[in-house]
């Protein structure tokens, strides 16, 4: 008789809000709203498939509370697929779901051995599941709160004797950059608990940070990508169990909608259309990795060069070619997300011959200020925004924008305040119902004014050039 196999996945986020969305024409807004059902129910598939004798989702099932119970019917339905198959679930709360009203009110399904398929926020919950030839005690809690932020793990019991132990647990994990620490706990203090497996969640990056010799601490990563910042392939992790601990762990691929980042340096082009020919062949190649999936690019420019002024002077039509050749290439299959340009002009110098009769003083002011301006943006802590960003996380991390802990502090100061005084006059003019959240010209994110720091600069140099060729 073959190993069971156990599945271990997280952060299911299902029907995670995807904000301003539809201010793209284009967006394939239903097919990429959908991504997070589809995703779980390929998790049901595969578990059925594979013949998994345990299902294991280590927190934020859900995405906060949702509009109405169509969210939780949902699950209630994936998970009676799961039950009815005589595959058990083990579930926990994280800090997107802890604080769900409505998910205390829905009545799940218990498993076929007749337990709550939801641990306890209360207290660690052990359970001991017959998988066949292995019997398999798992252990977690649920969060109380959504910022949990005590350490939970200190009140996991030792592992027991005879049975494959596996501990289910939402934490930052101590030591990984660019995430608030909830639940915090090192490896060294999981290790200490002789577990045979650590299930973890929260992180949706796939990895593994066990100490040497240790049992596994894995996180499976989310199911399905939500945004740009979230690019490759996204599911999660089967492996086997026997007596001597947890077999080799095997990564299968749930997502439905893949995003991906095209980062192009233009210092090794020389004209627009070398830049294309880079672009359409890594579309190519892309298309044939997502195989039916929809790809969803971001491109972005970086690197020095003299093309970089006709890229900012005939931006919105390198945009549209950008687009077209993502429409045409990929028949329907991918949409393009957005284009940023992050390149610059070369260092200018005194004996510059581009721009002969002008005051070679003034390029390198104009140069220095762009630069100065442009690393302030870009080094400057991000800033959340109702009209500027696509998700309702920040980019660098899939974090709560309101977490008091997390945003106590002034924000560093950036280029953004000094355009905000230069254009406070122009700003108070503008009719009140382009404000707010329908503000056309929205200072707060740092990123978007770099772009436009840049795209004037690339104005200002190309006229400079106009007028010398005159």
């Amino acid at each position: 008789m073959p190993n069971p196999k156990i599945l271990h996945s997280a952060d299911i986020h299902l029907d995670s809000p995807l904000r301003n969305l539809a201010q793209y024409e284009d967006a394939p807004v239903d097919q990429i709203r959908g991504a997070t059902r589809r995703a779980l129910s390929n998790l049901v598939d595969l578990a059925i498939s594979q013949e998994v004798r345990l299902v294991v989702i280590a927190g934020d099932l859900y995405d906060g509370d949702w509009p109405d119970q169509n969210t939780g019917l949902f699950f209630v339905s994936q998970a009676t697929r799961l039950i009815k198959a005589g595959i058990p679930m083990v579930i926990i709360r994280g800090n997107h779901d802890a604080f769900n009203k409505m998910t205390v009110n829905l009545r799940l399904p218990k498993n076929p051995d007749g337990s709550e398929v939801m641990l306890s926020e209360t207290e660690v919950d052990s359970r001991e599941f017959d998988l066949g030839d292995v019997r398999v005690a798992v252990h977690g809690r649920s969060y109380r709160k959504q910022h949990e932020r005590g350490d939970l793990v200190k009140h996991y019991p030792k592992a027991r004797s005879g049975l494959f132990n596996l501990g289910v647990l939402h934490t930052g994990l101590t030591g990984l950059d660019g995430h608030i620490s909830y639940a915090p706990c090192t490896p060294q203090q999981l290790a200490d608990f002789g577990y045979d497996y650590w299930a973890l969640g929260h992180i949706h990056k796939r990895g593994e940070h066990q100490i040497e010799g240790a049992a596994p601490v894995v996180f499976s990563g989310n199911i399905q990508g939500r945004k740009i910042t979230e690019p490759e392939a996204k599911g999660c992790v089967i492996f086997e169990v026997d007596s001597q601990g947890a077999g080799e762990r095997v990564f299968h691929p749930l997502d439905v909608v893949r995003w991906e980042q095209c980062s192009i340096d233009i210092s090794a082009y020389s004209n627009t259309d070398d830049v294309m020919d880079y672009y359409e062949s890594w579309l190519r190649t892309k298309i044939e990795e997502v195989d039916d999936r929809l790809l969803v690019p971001r491109i972005e420019m970086t690197g020095r060069s003299e093309l970089h002024t006709k890229l900012s002077r005939d931006f919105d039509s390198i945009e549209a070619s950008l687009r077209a050749a993502s429409i045409s290439i990929g028949g329907g299959q991918v949409w393009m997300e957005k284009f940023k340009l992050r390149s610059k002009h070369p260092d200018r110098s005194s004996t510059d011959s581009t721009f002969s009769s002008i005051d070679p003083s003034a390029i390198a002011s104009i140069t220095a200020v762009v630069d100065e301006l442009t690393s302030k943006t870009q080094t400057a802590k991000p800033v959340t925004s109702a009209s500027g960003m696509l998700f309702d996380d920040i980019e660098a991390c899939d974090e709560e924008p309101n977490d008091p802990e997390a945003t106590q502090g002034s924000q560093a100061s950036t280029a953004a305040d000094w355009i905000s005084e230069e254009l406070s006059l122009l700003l108070h003019k503008l009719p009140k119902e382009l404000s707010g959240e329908d503000a056309v010209i929205d200072l707060s994110d740092d990123a978007k004014v770099g772009e436009w720091i840049e795209q004037a600069a690339g104005e200002l140099m190309s006229r400079l050039q106009g007028a010398e060729s005159e």
